[in-house]
């Protein structure tokens, strides 16, 4: 599973060329232009794109059309609204799995992200300098990423609003103070401190997020030269 930015003729079919039982899929750009040849349901599409000249010049065993399987999506997390693959046949590769599959990447990647920028405070390098200490610390590091989680899919389940709704940062940071409190606290106060956070964290409800109103564009730097882009008209 590729980024949007991976997108490209030369990548894409040499990948597949490698090995016949590789695949690939990628979410397609605003500007993807395709030709629709057959669909196989509602938003579901086998499409024919154009390898730029410059590839095929790069490239000359590049086709000048390639096709790939279109799947449309609803906006969701990064914005995509739908992405290419060449699995085509829908009789093999359902499009409800693979958008299942596709919108699971991004949950996984948006994990890994708050785990690395927030749990790990953007530090390149572990602190373990042994090979053992070093799966003792990603396994604490897991271990304490699920839990948060786990405590945020209860705080989302007293409020009735989706566990995505509950802000992880402000969460990770109450249930750390909550965790040094509780350490000094005796055994019987813990149940008590843990419905205070949880209505604390009912603070950082983050709201419903809105559709853009308008199309995402590209804003063209000011310049005294003359430019010529692909995004003027």
């Amino acid at each position: 599973m590729f980024d949007r930015c991976y997108l490209s003729a030369e990548l894409l079919i040499n990948w597949q060329r490698r090995q016949q039982d590789a695949h690939w899929l990628v979410p397609v750009k605003g500007n993807t232009k395709y030709r629709i040849v057959k669909t196989f349901g509602e938003g579901d599409h086998l499409v024919e794109m154009q390898a730029s000249p410059h590839a095929r010049k790069l490239d000359n065993t590049l086709p000048e059309f390639w096709q790939a399987r279109l799947i449309e999506c609803e906006e969701g997390p990064g914005g995509y609204r739908g992405f290419i693959t060449s699995l085509t046949e829908p009789e093999t590769y359902p499009k409800d799995a693979l958008r299942y599959v596709y919108q699971e990447r991004w949950s996984i990647e948006n994990g890994y992200g708050e785990l690395k920028q927030f749990q790990l405070n953007t530090a390149t390098l572990l602190r373990s300098q042994k090979a053992k200490g070093v799966y003792q610390e990603i396994c604490g590091l897991l271990t304490a990423y699920n839990l948060i989680r786990m405590e945020m899919s209860q705080i989302a389940r007293e409020a009735k609003v989706a566990p995505l709704r509950i802000s992880f940062v402000m969460a990770m940071r109450l249930i750390q103070d909550e965790l040094i409190w509780c350490s000094l606290g005796k055994p019987g106060t813990i149940p008590t401190k843990l419905r205070k956070m949880r209505e604390n964290v009912k603070q950082f409800i983050l709201p419903e997020k809105r559709k853009r109103p308008k199309e995402r564009t590209v804003r063209i730097s000011k310049t005294q030269y003359p430019v010529h882009s692909k995004h003027l008209k």
